[in-house]
């Protein structure tokens, strides 16, 4: 006898463990499949931003996707009893007068004004310099992702709808109505597998693209941060006196581990305003699944309609995975059509 669920997730990263909460969230019942093994949301440091803070941009449909994931991680939070959701304002660091001029030129934007402070921001913090002050964004924050995707785990742990498991593609079995994975059988599947999309026998030619990340974790006795300062690279409260320092961005070298040149690079322009000592605690890599139009990649394919992907969201898996998962969730039960920027039948002829 096969065990029936309504979806079968494999993957475990910010992208799966987000499609088993808008699955559970409306009442349907997963199996997430996964060895566990890590992933670039492992190292994630899940700051979420409206912005594009190096152009002074917004971000794609920034104000649909924030509207949904305010929502989605209050929710998530409350059946899990736990904290991970934290909204917090970034701080731009200002470099000089000129970025000033910029910045309240471009705060005054329609897709930029209800998030950008229309003037400089002063901010008195001994430990950080920063002569020109600041650019403050609101509707920001973080999600404790380690924090998010082990709770995630636990729960559909205790609730057996979690199979720790290399996915083996020979043990899927398709028909018109359902799939077949071993011991069990469900309406549909989707693949939220990150960089290991690319190894995936229906999904493979999809433009999958490798951009690695680095980021450190420091330690500062005593220093207090009531924003996210966000200069060439961003300080963040973790917990108690850690801190996270990031981030790298390399599509050209996809190398496993850490780099010098990479913690070479966040230290020297962390120490461009960090004024007080610090210590490094951590150096983690990861390889974020990003596409070639910087669009998630999200749909079903062409032959085996059952089979779904969900992929391509890079750094801002975060702010775009609650958003887009519910539009995939409404596509596949409500016939809604998905957004035609994240489908992926843009790509096939």
């Amino acid at each position: 006898m096969k065990k029936n669920i309504d979806i079968i997730i494999v993957g475990s990263g910010i992208a799966g463990c987000t499609l088993a909460w808008q699955w559970l969230l409306h009442g349907k019942s997963v199996l997430m499949i996964s060895d566990v093994e890590k992933g670039s949301s492992a190292v994630a440091a899940g700051v979420y931003n409206p912005t594009i803070l190096k152009r002074f941009t917004s971000v794609w449909k920034a104000g649909d996707q924030l509207d949904v994931l305010n929502d989605f991680y209050t929710k998530v939070e409350s059946r899990l009893e736990q904290k991970f959701f934290h909204p917090i304002d970034i701080l731009r660091r200002f470099h000089d007068e000129r970025e000033i001029k910029t910045w309240v030129k471009k705060s005054v934007k329609e897709d930029l004004k209800d998030y950008m402070s229309s003037e400089a921001f002063a901010y008195e913090n001994s430990a950080v310099d920063a002569p020109y002050d600041y650019g403050k964004v609101v509707g920001t924050g973080w999600v404790d992702t380690i924090g998010y995707m082990n709770q995630t785990v636990q729960y559909l742990k205790e609730i057996s709808s979690f199979l720790k498991d290399s996915f083996d593609f020979k043990e899927l079995i398709h028909s018109v109505d359902q799939v077949v994975y071993k011991e069990f059988q469900a309406g549909k599947i989707i693949f939220a597998e990150g960089f290991k999309l690319r190894s995936n026998p229906y999904f493979k030619n999809l433009p999958l693209q490798g951009n690695k990340g680095e980021v450190l974790t420091i330690k500062v006795p005593g220093l207090k941060l009531d924003y996210i300062i966000k200069s060439s690279v961003f300080l963040m409260s973790y917990t108690d006196d850690l801190f996270w320092v990031g981030a790298t961005y390399n599509a050209e070298e996809l190398s496993d581990g850490s780099t010098e040149e990479a913690k070479e690079f966040l230290t020297s322009r962390l120490e461009r305003f960090l004024k007080v000592p610090y210590e490094i605690v951590e150096h983690k890599y990861g390889i974020r699944p990003t596409s070639i139009d910087r669009r998630p990649l999200v749909g079903v394919h062409q032959l085996y309609k059952n089979y779904a992907v969900f992929n391509g969201m890079g750094s801002r898996a975060v702010l775009m995975a609650p958003w887009a998962s519910q539009q995939l969730f409404d596509s596949l039960y409500s016939d809604q059509q998905l957004h035609l920027e994240i489908d992926i039948q843009r790509f096939i002829n």
